[in-house]
């Protein structure tokens, strides 16, 4: 292995898992905002993921030639929106995402 993949391996390994806030704090700003007032429930959610993207921050972390993580470092994933039903909005960080990040 190179070294950079090698650095890339070790910090995977040896960062302690956590869970980044930005996503559900982006999401209670939009709808605490009225934007989605009025519209149905997909086009809420619509508008929802387009403000999540329009104000999310990019992570660019050294040695990366592809950009993209699940968070804002390594084993910090960002909660995903889920929905129990169409009435009740609930944010939630699936265990899935957790343990993928933990082995």
């Amino acid at each position: 292995m190179t070294d950079r993949i090698n650095k890339l391996r070790r910090e995977s390994l040896d960062t302690v898992p956590t869970v980044s806030s930005e996503r559900g704090a982006l999401l209670t700003e939009f709808y605490t905002s009225g934007q989605s007032d009025g519209f149905s429930t997909p086009v809420q959610r619509a508008k929802a993921f387009y403000y999540i993207m329009d104000k999310k921050e990019l992570a660019f972390c050294d040695g990366e030639l592809i950009v993209g993580e699940r968070g804002p470092k390594a084993k910090a994933p960002q909660p995903t929106q889920r929905y129990a039903s169409t009435q009740k909005k609930t944010l939630t960080c699936s265990t899935a995402d957790l343990n993928a990040h933990s082995k």
